[in-house]
């Protein structure tokens, strides 16, 4: 038997975990599987806008494995995301190789984020709106500002293993007590 298959089985019941992809993810991956998670959605007891806050974190954090991974295959990023639910609503956690030269940028962006309250947040929105995207982005440069401004809280980590700089992503949103 595989005992590390069956440990990730229990790791993913033990989190709460309802959605995992890890691999190769394009635009294509990304359209057959958001289908799944809205799905999956659909069947919570959320509201309709807790459940559009955490599909939009899914996607942003997907949207940054296709764009920014420094794991290519072809025209997709490689990485992995997963959602859980947990005691107080859903934790979206995204994990990829980040280019080692992008980390004190990705970094420093996060942590001015994580420091902005929600009417920074949504004045940050604008004027990205406005300038356009950032050198060297390839989107519109929004996607870490949604997941601020739609997430309860977010927190970020980098991690090297085997020589690869890893970027842990993870987004929280709270689901309003009754």
């Amino acid at each position: 038997m595989n005992t590390k298959s069956i440990q990730l089985h229990e790791l993913m019941l033990s989190r709460g975990t309802f959605f995992c992809y890890a691999g190769p993810l394009s635009e294509e991956v990304l359209t057959s599987i958001s289908g799944v998670v809205k799905d999956q959605l659909t069947d919570s007891d959320s509201d309709l806008l807790i459940k559009k806050k955490v599909f939009s974190i899914f996607i942003e954090q997907a949207q940054n494995i296709i764009r920014y991974s420094g794991a290519r295959l072809e025209k997709s990023g490689v990485g992995s995301v997963s959602i859980s639910h947990t005691d107080t609503g859903f934790v979206l956690e995204a994990v990829n190789e980040i280019n080692p030269t992008d980390q004190v940028r990705v970094a420093q962006m996060l942590d001015e984020l994580q420091s902005m309250d929600e009417s920074e947040l949504k004045r940050a929105y604008r004027e990205r709106m406005k300038s356009g995207p950032p050198e060297g982005s390839v989107g519109a440069g929004l996607g870490f500002i949604e997941v601020a401004r739609r997430s309860s809280s977010f927190d970020y980590a980098f991690e090297e293993r085997g020589g690869v700089l890893l970027f842990l992503y993870r987004g929280w949103v709270e689901v309003p007590k009754a």
